[in-house]
Parts: structure tokens; C-alpha cells; sequence
């Protein structure tokens, strides 16, 4: 018995090594994957202005592009049953919180600009207390520490609906303009022009115009579109450089390169229900030709596709400062949910030399000048498929195979002290209520032979009392294991031999399944505990 005690506490051991190392493995792996690998992977996320050379005299803006962050609500997976629908929104604002949290708090931009797409259903028929707690959503996730931080936005086709359909509202463009502004609008920042184009509504205006037969000379543009808004500033002298925001981006050759830091394929032109990929060749010829004349410097941003993309178009003519092309940048989605492994935004540095702060936005002879750089952010969905995943399954076979280990362990252990048992000389384990009985009455107890002369009575040296009776039930396995009788004239003693274990319960008696279970809840509970407390600290941040 001192050896299977032995055995006893190294398996109690062993258990306990297993259980609190795989605990331990799993809280570093969460608070890893759910809190430090964000600024962990922007640590290198820089603006592009830093390597510049120091002047007293410039000053430096810098803007933080987002695109594409839709956050999704219970119609964006419609084949999905509740359960999932819930989790699946759950998971995803979470990954756009902390994204937009560690973003926010490392880069400190001095304004903020989305490129459109802000709710995956925010152009849906809905009430409008619905449609109120749908953009609360959105401000509680993009939540600014700093409120007087300058935000501008841009409607995208599934802020406003593209084309006509029975799911979209008729209220989505009166709803957006009420909660984030303008469609077509401009401002001014770092002595840059900044235009915001409704390449919604220019999409549907161009599709107007090519039915009806026009071209872009001769079109009387409707009144407060994206056409008219484009006509009025180019009508006006404009001396600073341009930079152009728009949802959709502008046409491309169908084997035009987006460099190397797209994840697949390229743009094309194609559309379908509610989306267009690109503007047509004729609304971005429109486009480039309008603006490119007064242009010293061009800069084209645009969202949509979700991947992101460096190409430069040609321009019709030389701009104002000579150059015969405009770059533009596709901004990649913010959201993990755009079909792409890693999300991701734009930092924008306009840089302009002026004499005082004061007229910052003032001087027009002020040289100026444009860098950009993107950054990236986790690949959450590698997360789940590469590293929890995997450790899912070696944990649950790790702990399988040690409670598998274990039963058969304790069953070759149980059977040896079962042999123990059958020997006379080492009967410890034998002992029957019948044998209790006649030593407390005391009789004496025989064993059966074929010589009966040579049977003598069992020495009694202690009556059978109760400390007795307890100390050799210890030692038994039970009553209706064992039985008395009579055959041919001899008294004969038969038994049903148990494990000796049996009395002193131990880990060897915990059945497989629910070893195996007991042990993946004592593994699994620390590390879900640490990650809702993450959750919850993401989801409170800043309150």
C-alpha cells in the first residue's frame, strides 16, 4: 500500500504541474493576442514627416485616414442564426475598439478623416431610434479622448445606397447628412485644399448622363450634386494643392499594378447590387481634367475596395507644377471583417513653411509638400486559426492523453492490489462481515482442506468493537461483495475482490470523460477570465 501511495501523489503532482502550466501557457497566450500584440505591431507605425529636416519656420499637420470600418449589425450575415450573429458582431467591434484604441494612442493626429463605409447597413430601412443606436455604436467605438479634435467623414455606398432597391432607405441620405455632415464639401488644413467628394452621388449622376446621351461638356449638371459641387471650385482661382477624397476610387487599366503591399489581385472595374468598383472612365477623366490645372501638388485617397493599393494616373495635361501624373492611394479597410488578413490605415503629413502660426492656412507661396505612409494592423483572424486554435488542440490532446494515461495506470495499479488481495498471506483486503462476526462472537474461522485434523482456530486477540469493526471495513471492500455457505458439509467463503483503492478515493477513481472534462474546465476558466476582463477594459476605455 506505501507504493500505490507513492504512485498517489506523484500522479496528484504530475496533475497539478499539468493543469496550472497549461493555465499559465493560456494567460500569456491571451493577454499576448488580446491586449500587447496591438501596439506591439504598430511600435514601427511612424509618421512619414519624422525623417524630415528640422525648420523653424514649417509647419506640420498631420491626418489620420480610415476607411471601411462598417461595423456590422444583425443583417450583415443573414444566414446566421442568432447565436453567431451576436458573437460575430461581439468579436468584431471588440477587434475595431482595440484597433482603434492603440491607433489613437500611438499616432496622435492632429485631425481625423473616414473615407465612407462607416456601417456595413447603415443605408437599410430602419426606425430611426434604431438608426440613432446604430451611430451611437460607431461614436462609442471611434471614441476621441480629445474632442476638439477636427473629424471629417465621406458617405460611401453602404452609408447612402448605390442605385435603387427595396432594402434601402429613402431617409439614409437625410440621416447621414443629420449625424456626420455634408455629402460634397472642403476645408482647409495645413494650407492644403482638402475635397471631400459624394462619389455615391457622383456614380449615379454619371449613370444618368450616359443614358441620356451626354457628355460631361454639355451636361446641365443636377442641382447640389457631386458634379455642380466640382464645377463651382474649379471656377475659382485656387493657389494651394489639392488633395482629394473619395470613397469610390477612379478608373484603371484592368492590368494595373497596386504594388507590393496588396494582399491579392488588383482593382477592377465591375459593379452589382448596391456597389461599383470603380468610377467610370468618363467621371474619372472628368475628374482629373477638372482639378488638374490648378494643381501644384495632387493627392488622391480613396476606400471602397478594402485592399490597399499605390497607383498613379496620367493627366490629360500638365498641372500647375508640371507634373503629368496624380498619385492615389487606396486606403485598406480598418475592419477584420473586409475579407482581408491585415487591417489597416493611412498617416498623411501635410507639410508647409509659413513665417508665423498664426497664418498657417494663409500663405500661398509657401513651398508645400505631402508624404504618406501605411500601417498595419494585426492579423486577428491569424490569430484565431494560427496560434489559438492550435493550442485549442494541444491542450484538449495534451490533457486527453494525461487522463488516458492515468485511467490505464490506475487500472493495472487496481489490478495488482487485486492479486494482493487473492494471497492468503497478505490478505488485507479479504477480511468479510461473516469473518468479523465470528471473532466477535468468538468463533474461530477455518479454511477448507482436505484434512480436517489440521484445521486450527484463528488466534483472537482483541474483541471486535467498534474502533475494530471501523479499522477492518477499512480494509474491505463491502458486504454484498462477499458470501458465506455450506456445500458437501464444509462452510465455504467466496468473495467479489474490488480494488483496495476503492476505500481511499483518489484521482486514480475519477472515471476518463470526466477527468478529462473536470480538467479542461480548470484550464480554461483563468485565461476566459482574463479575457472578458480585457474586453471589458477595452469596451470602457476613456469613460
Amino acid at each position: 500500500m506505501s507504493g500505490y501511495r507513492r504512485n498517489l501523489k506523484l500522479w496528484a503532482s504530475s496533475h497539478i504541474m499539468v493543469v496550472n502550466g497549461l493555465r499559465a501557457a493560456w494567460i500569456i497566450v491571451v493577454l499576448w493576442c488580446e491586449v500587447y500584440t496591438f501596439d506591439h505591431v504598430l511600435h514601427d507605425c511612424q509618421w512619414p514627416d519624422i525623417h524630415q529636416p528640422d525648420a523653424p519656420n514649417a509647419r506640420i499637420a498631420r491626418v489620420l485616414v480610415i476607411a471601411d470600418p462598417q461595423i456590422v449589425d444583425y443583417r450583415s450575415y443573414p444566414m446566421r442564426n442568432p447565436v453567431l450573429k451576436a458573437l460575430g458582431q461581439f468579436i468584431i467591434d471588440l477587434n475595431l475598439r482595440r484597433s482603434w484604441h492603440s491607433t489613437i494612442n500611438r499616432v496622435r493626429p492632429h485631425a481625423v478623416v473616414f473615407l465612407g463605409d462607416l456601417m456595413d447597413n447603415g443605408r437599410a430601412t430602419m426606425s430611426n431610434s434604431e438608426y440613432d443606436a446604430y451611430v451611437a455604436r460607431f461614436y462609442d467605438i471611434f471614441k476621441l479622448k480629445d474632442l476638439s479634435m477636427p473629424t471629417f467623414f465621406l458617405p460611401g455606398n453602404h452609408d447612402l445606397g448605390l442605385g435603387e432597391d427595396v432594402s434601402f432607405s429613402p431617409e439614409a441620405g437625410m440621416r447621414y447628412t443629420s449625424h456626420f455632415g455634408p455629402w460634397n464639401h472642403k476645408t482647409t488644413i495645413g494650407n492644403h485644399t482638402i475635397l471631400f467628394i459624394d462619389a455615391v452621388a457622383l456614380v449615379e449622376e454619371d449613370t444618368i448622363r450616359a443614358d441620356r446621351g451626354y457628355s460631361y461638356d454639355n451636361w446641365p449638371a443636377i442641382a447640389g450634386g457631386s458634379v455642380e459641387f466640382l464645377q463651382q471650385y474649379a471656377a475659382r482661382e485656387h493657389t494651394s494643392p489639392v488633395v482629394l477624397f473619395t470613397h469610390i476610387p477612379l478608373a484603371r487599366p484592368l492590368d494595373a499594378d497596386c504594388g507590393p503591399l496588396r494582399e491579392r489581385g488588383t482593382i477592377r472595374q465591375g459593379h452589382g447590387l448596391g456597389y461599383q468598383n470603380t468610377l467610370s472612365n468618363e467621371a474619372s477623366q472628368f475628374l482629373l481634367r477638372l482639378l488638374g490645372p490648378s494643381l501644384i501638388f495632387s493627392y488622391i485617397s480613396s476606400g471602397d475596395d478594402h485592399d490597399y493599393c499605390d497607383y498613379s494616373h496620367s493627366l490629360p495635361f500638365s498641372s500647375a507644377s508640371g507634373s503629368t501624373t496624380v498619385r492615389e492611394i487606396t486606403v485598406k479597410s480598418f475592419s477584420m471583417a473586409m475579407g482581408i488578413r491585415r487591417p489597416g490605415f493611412q498617416l498623411l503629413s501635410l507639410i508647409s513653411t509659413v513665417p508665423a502660426m498664426e497664418t498657417l492656412t494663409q500663405l500661398p507661396n509657401s513651398p508645400p509638400s505631402l508624404l504618406d505612409t501605411p500601417c498595419f494592423l494585426p492579423d486577428q483572424l491569424g490569430i484565431y486559426l494560427n496560434i489559438y486554435l492550435p493550442f485549442i488542440l494541444f491542450s484538449v490532446l495534451g490533457l486527453l492523453a494525461f487522463n488516458v494515461h492515468r485511467t490505464l495506470r490506475g487500472n493495472k495499479q487496481a489490478q495488482r492490489q487485486a492479486d494482493v488481495a487473492l494471497r492468503p498471506i497478505h490478505n488485507s483486503c479479504r477480511t468479510s462481515n461473516d469473518e468479523l462476526y465470528r471473532r466477535s462472537s468468538g468463533q474461530s474461522v477455518t479454511e477448507d482442506t482436505d484434512d480436517d485434523d489440521s484445521m486450527l482456530p484463528l488466534p483472537v486477540t482483541k474483541p471486535a468493537g467498534p474502533a475494530h469493526s471501523k479499522q477492518l471495513r477499512g480494509r474491505s471492500s463491502s458486504s454484498s461483495n462477499s458470501w458465506t455457505f455450506y456445500l458437501l458439509g464444509r462452510r465455504r467463503y467466496t468473495s467479489l475482490i474490488l480494488p483496495c483503492s476503492i476505500a481511499n478515493r483518489g484521482m486514480h477513481e475519477v472515471g476518463l470523460l470526466r477527468g478529462f472534462f473536470s480538467d479542461v474546465v480548470e484550464v480554461a476558466w483563468p485565461p476566459l477570465l482574463v479575457f472578458c476582463i480585457a474586453a471589458w477594459r477595452a469596451m470602457h476605455v476613456w469613460e
